[in-house]
């Protein structure tokens, strides 16, 4: 990719840093109030230090180090999910893939079937859960997460060079967001990353053959069929391609009828199971109330479209996605304060961990300062 300009990447930074001070100081500050202030200190003291001997990386810690310490971490979430319950935890992403799957199984259509402890149905779109079967099958969706660090530290160590692996490894290892997403069963963190791998890979789409530009799309309609706060995204790459990239009008309509097929195959299922509950309950009824009233989501999808003109290159399509997907969940968690007071931050009722949507994003900027962070 080309590189970032000095304002985006301290950007990335400070948003990466932030979404991280607002999990230390939460789940600290549960302890005590110094105990939170302390955490968030600490915090930024190490991720200070961490950039300021960026270039030393290689004399103090290799990539062998950095897979050893994969290793152990792996081992101790592994231990560590297996000691702690997931009924104890009040997130029920895991307990809605169970339900769903559960659901399917016993041939009901799963988006009316409720959890016998939240409450709640499942919400995200059909592949979501489709990503997510693996790990029901293994009876475990804290290991959801851990793939997600594996995949993103298996990009970074094929694409970067030695120091900038090791960085974005200590980045990784010190977030304690990832952390909450291990140990509440999580799964935004896998998500994210598997579309936003998706999204750089589209960078050189107008060089691809025939088949793999329609492939393209279809993996694109499969992964969009997981969160609808994905399209953000999709629009300012889809102008940009469209606009900035050149791709024949005729072309890009083409590839987005094949994604749009390919995102509604992953209904058809569900509407041949049951017609009319399809149409009484669905996943974009169900996510419309999530974050935010409709008309907060339409300003959102506007200003998807006005980052678009800011785009000169693919970079900037990485850049802004990042920085509109943090917006969104910034302007999200402003809206349930402004309702809620600091005791929905402090309690359960702001969920922050949709900040995380934003990560891959912000890691990708962070890790590609220049064009010599390439091996």
């Amino acid at each position: 990719m080309n590189s970032y300009c000095r304002i985006q990447t301290l950007l990335a930074i400070f948003m990466f840093i932030t979404i991280n001070v607002l999990f230390y100081f939460k789940y600290a500050y549960r302890v005590s109030f110094p105990a939170g202030i302390i955490s968030v200190v600490s915090y930024i003291f190490f991720v200070f230090i961490l950039f300021a001997k960026y270039g030393k990386i290689k004399t103090y810690i290799s990539d062998k180090v950095i897979f050893v310490v994969t290793g152990l971490f792996v081992i101790a979430c592994i231990i560590t999910l297996f000691n702690i319950p997931k009924e104890v935890l009040r997130v029920d992403r895991w307990e809605m893939v169970q339900v769903f799957w559960d659901s399917v199984a016993k041939g009901l259509y799963p988006y009316t079937e409720s959890s016998p402890i939240s409450g709640n149905y499942p919400g995200p779109m059909p592949f979501y859960f489709v990503i997510c079967y693996p790990f029901y099958l293994l009876g475990e969706m804290g290991f959801a997460t851990v793939t997600g660090i594996l995949i993103w530290l298996y990009y970074a160590y094929r694409e970067y060079k030695n120091e900038t692996f090791v960085l974005v490894a200590l980045l990784l290892f010190s977030s304690l967001a990832l952390y909450w997403e291990i140990f509440a069963r999580s799964t935004v963190f896998l998500n994210a990353s598997l579309f936003a791998l998706y999204i750089f890979s589209l960078k050189d789409i107008k060089a691809m053959g025939s088949k793999q530009f329609y492939l393209s799309a279809m993996i694109g309609g499969f992964l969009f069929s997981t969160r609808n706060v994905f399209v953000l995204a999709l629009i300012i790459w889809g102008l940009f391609a469209l606009f900035r990239e050149k791709i024949k009008v005729v072309k890009m309509l083409k590839w987005g009828l094949c994604f749009i097929a390919s995102f509604i195959a992953t209904f058809i299922p569900f509407i041949l199971l049951n017609p009319s509950k399809f149409t009484e309950m669905n996943p974009f009824i169900i996510q419309s109330s999530v974050l935010m009233p409709f008309n907060h989501i339409l300003f959102f999808v506007f200003l998807a479209f006005v980052f678009y003109f800011l785009c000169k290159k693919f970079t900037d399509v990485v850049f802004y996605s990042g920085l509109l997907l943090f917006l969104t969940i910034a302007w999200y968690m402003l809206f349930r304060l402004y309702n809620g007071g600091i005791q929905s931050y402090l309690d359960t009722e702001i969920d922050i961990s949709y900040f995380i949507f934003c990560f891959p994003f912000l890691l990708e900027i962070i890790a590609n300062k220049n064009d010599n962070d390439r091996q």
